[in-house]
């Protein structure tokens, strides 16, 4: 019950995981550079948007009001550069990191509102278990 409505109140959540559905990471030479400097803003300016994920990661989130949480395995230091590559793309969310998908999938047991999360590989969709979907970045995901 919220705000004095009878009605059960459940918030729908889902996840994304930054790199590899919403982005591809560049791998060359000067991309490396960066990222061994820990600058991350001229790491991620290297990387290619998935265009169809990153839309439908911004439809769902406000057309749909489907709360959103992205998740990163770069590194603790990279969350305020993905935190304003997200924001110039139209979007603003919660994003953590996780030094490993296991992690991730271990505290994702306790946040039942995240109903779906969007992975790389099924690598990872197997460790995080019934609640992952494997994203081709080619396509978008409907809700």
């Amino acid at each position: 019950m919220q705000g004095n409505d009878i009605g059960e109140y459940w918030q729908k959540g889902q996840g994304v995981v930054f790199e590899g559905v919403l982005t591809q990471l560049s791998d060359s030479l000067i991309a490396n550079f960066h990222k061994q400097r820990g600058n991350w803003k001229k790491y991620l300016s290297l990387s290619k948007p998935c265009e169809l994920p990153l839309k439908a990661t911004i439809d769902s989130y406000i057309r749909l009001g489907i709360a959103t949480d992205v998740y990163t395995f770069i590194d603790n230091d990279a969350v305020d550069a993905i935190n304003d590559w997200l924001l110039r793309k139209g979007i603003s969310v919660g994003v953590m990191y996780y030094p490993s998908v296991e992690e991730l999938a271990y505290d994702l047991k306790f946040q039942r509102s995240v109903r779906t999360i969007y992975v790389e590989t099924q690598e990872q969709a197997s460790i995080i278990g019934i609640r992952s979907h494997v994203v081709d970045t080619k396509k978008a995901w409907i809700n």
